[in-house]
């Protein structure tokens, strides 16, 4: 039992070999993509599942030198984050 609730919580989401977030992002763009091509360009949507596949494979052999992809692009928007300094001062001040 202690095995299987360690391996949940240490393995991060997937969906098809790809971290969730990545293949959601690469789902949407390309989903999105499409629409504003067919719709806008008269394009055959066919190449943007090509394209689809492509970046999820891309994704999925990422992730395998790096399982937690996901974590730590969330990690990194949130170091990206600007905090409210009461006085001006130069560069991130970090208050606990």
């Amino acid at each position: 039992m202690h095995t299987m609730v360690l391996r949940t919580i240490a393995e991060p989401p997937r969906i098809f070999w790809a971290p969730i977030l990545p293949a959601a992002v690469n789902v949407m763009l390309n989903f999105t993509l499409m629409i504003f091509a067919t719709m806008l360009f008269k394009l055959n949507p066919f190449p943007f599942f090509l394209t689809l596949l492509v970046g999820h494979g891309l994704i999925a052999g990422s992730a395998v030198r790096d399982p937690h992809l996901s974590t730590m692009a969330i990690a990194w928007i949130e170091t990206r984050r600007r905090t409210a300094n009461l006085m001006p001062s130069v560069g991130n001040k970090y208050v606990a």
